[in-house]
Parts: C-alpha cells; structure tokens; sequence
C-alpha cells in the first residue's frame, strides 16, 4: 500500500486534500456535526500499517484534561475500531484508527471509507460529552450517560 493508493480513492470520493509524498501521509479537513475544521491525516506507517487520525481542531485546557481522561476511558471501553487519545501536556485531542492489510495488497475502496471516516463519525457521537466537561463542567461518568441515553433514545425511534 501506498499513500498513492489512498490519495486515488480519496480523490474518487471527492475529497479535497493535500498529499506529502516524502511523509508518506495525507492531510485534510472536514467539518462535523459536532466542530467544523476537523483534521485529518492518513499515514503509511510501513509496507503492512496505515493509521488514520482525526484531531479536534482545538486543545484540552488543562485543569480539564483529568476529567476529559477519564471521559475518554469510558468512551474507549469496548470499541471495536479506533480509539481517542489526549495528549497530557498539550490537550491534543485526536480519533486514531490502523489499518493492517498483506504487503503490495490495496486496500478495498470501501474499506479505505470505513477507516477514513470512523473518527469522524466517532467524533460526532462521543465529543458532545467532552465539550459538556469542558464548557458544562459536566462529571466524566454525567457525560458518558447523556451520550448513552442518546445512543439508547437514538435506538428506539
């Protein structure tokens, strides 16, 4: 896999994005339901590894960072694909998906979609609870709940 393979099926998607080849990575933004100006970088990692990260387009002010750590363990509990990590000591707050596929096998279109846009569609379900610690002073564990109870509310209709 290259990051050519991936800039083809991105550019089939219709995506604007810009391309460093000597990174070996792809980057772009996309606005969410949740914040507009999302990053987005896909990286070849080595011959067998692609990660795909998705960045909250602002930092964790730090006498939040405890209780958004917290929050994000919860989150993180039981997720199939992906997880969210937060920089401790600058509040970055990222969305990062590997993909791992055989050497010189592409990646299917429709699988490259899913590992593009599980952050993003991570980031719309699970960052309402983190913007309710950090502007609501909402408990981790209150965060959490709402985002279920939505999730289970979600369900029903």
């Amino acid at each position: 896999m290259y990051i050519e393979d991936i800039a083809q099926a991105y550019e089939e998607l219709g995506l604007h994005f810009a391309v460093d080849e000597q990174e070996q990575r792809i980057r772009f933004k996309m606005n969410t339901r949740v914040s507009p100006d999302v990053a987005f970088i896909a990286r070849i990692v080595n011959p067998t590894t692609a990660t795909f990260t998705t960045i909250l387009p602002m930092n964790i002010p730090q006498e939040k960072r405890d209780a958004v750590a917290v929050f994000l363990n919860r989150a993180n509990w039981g997720l199939l694909l992906g997880n969210f990590e937060m920089n401790p000591m600058d509040g970055k707050l990222c969305y990062r998906v590997t993909g791992c596929f055989e050497e010189n096998d592409l990646l299917s279109d429709d699988l490259l979609r899913r590992l593009t846009y599980t952050g993003f569609n991570m980031f719309d379900k699970f960052v309402p609870g983190v913007f309710a610690i950090v502007y609501g002073n909402q408990t981790p564990a209150a965060a959490y709940e709402s985002i279920r109870a939505a999730e289970r509310t979600a369900r029903q209709e």
